[in-house]
């Protein structure tokens, strides 16, 4: 085995002596005033000698870079031989599917981000009270038929700059198709109020965009003009769930978020953020050369009182 690998499997053995704390499920028998490890009765007073493991932990810092923005998430991890397996945070938990469901809205987020930016389309397409679709599977064949429409027009768009004319010997798959992703939302449960919310690629124009939609002509069309925080705030509302259900999709071929973890940031430079928070702007500007901090937020929980924190920074646009 050459020197590369075992360096590796020294590193992922390393990190699988590690893990988080099932919080959740530590407070969940906590109120019920004792907890069960193997089959011994653990009282309140010893939760104390469960939380001693904090003094071992190590931090990872998670880095996601989502287009011109990149994310910092440094958090704690506990040595698994000092914590009971029943407070390890597992697949099938709780604390788990929730942290799942906050994945998926970060995930839709990032990968907002990583695709579109400045120029390309927010779209809102509606539907009138005759063309409204009774299931989520009737509005889903309703978009793909658009996204179907609209990659039509972008291929005969492509073929004219080229002087050509749409043939059945013309190769579709050697010419581009329009980037998308789309949120079907049903405004009120069971009633079928749906509607679609669109970030699209800004190939086509906008009243190409609009006349491909068969089902209205009540919809909204406009240009997305970034922020420091990219589209973020975008991508965060169109991924709220508010009054019913939600559900999205996009174009194949997107580009992922790009997301790296190591242990580049000391258990000590996290303390002595948390305790002089003027110095992260300094700290994480140096770690992340080309990029400046937007925002960042530190939180604590309250059985350890150890740090978590997400920072948000943004690439310097050095053509301004």
């Amino acid at each position: 085995m050459s020197n590369v690998k075992c360096g590796q499997k020294r590193r992922t053995k390393k990190k699988n002596m590690y893990t988080e704390l099932d919080f959740e499920k530590l407070i969940d028998r906590m109120n019920e005033h004792q907890v069960t490890i193997d089959d011994e009765i653990i009282t309140l007073n010893n939760i104390d000698q469960i939380l001693d493991v904090r003094a071992k932990c190590i931090y990872e810092t998670k880095t996601i870079t989502s287009g011109p923005l990149r994310e910092m998430e440094m958090y704690p991890l506990f040595p698994k031989k000092d914590v009971p397996e029943e407070f390890r945070v597992k697949g099938t938990t709780k604390s788990r599917k929730n942290l799942n469901n906050k994945n998926a809205v970060k995930y839709f987020i990032r990968k907002a981000n990583t695709n579109f930016g400045k120029g390309d389309y927010y779209v809102t397409l509606n539907y009138t009270d005759k063309n409204r679709p009774k299931t989520y599977e009737e509005a889903k064949k309703h978009v793909m038929a658009y996204i179907k429409k609209l990659n039509y027009e972008f291929l005969k768009q492509q073929l004219k700059a080229e002087g050509k004319k749409l043939t059945s010997k013309i190769k579709k798959k050697n010419y581009k198709k329009i980037k998308y992703m789309y949120v079907i939302e049903i405004s009120k449960e069971g009633k079928g109020k749906y509607h679609v919310h669109m970030i699209l690629s800004s190939e086509l124009s906008m009243d190409q965009v609009e006349s491909c939609w068969k089902y209205s002509r009540r919809n909204n069309i406009r240009r997305i003009d970034p922020d420091d925080r990219h589209i973020t705030d975008l991508a965060e509302y169109l991924s709220k769930d508010p009054n019913g259900k939600k559900r999205w999709g996009c174009s194949k071929g997107l580009k992922e978020p790009v997301i790296t973890t190591s242990k580049k940031v000391s258990k000590r430079k996290i303390y002595n953020m948390d305790s002089n928070r003027n110095i992260i702007e300094e700290e994480m500007e140096k770690i992340n050369p080309g990029y400046k901090l937007i925002e960042f937020e530190i939180t604590k929980n309250k059985w350890t009182n150890m740090p978590y924190i997400h920072v948000l920074m943004r690439k310097i646009d050095k053509s301004k």
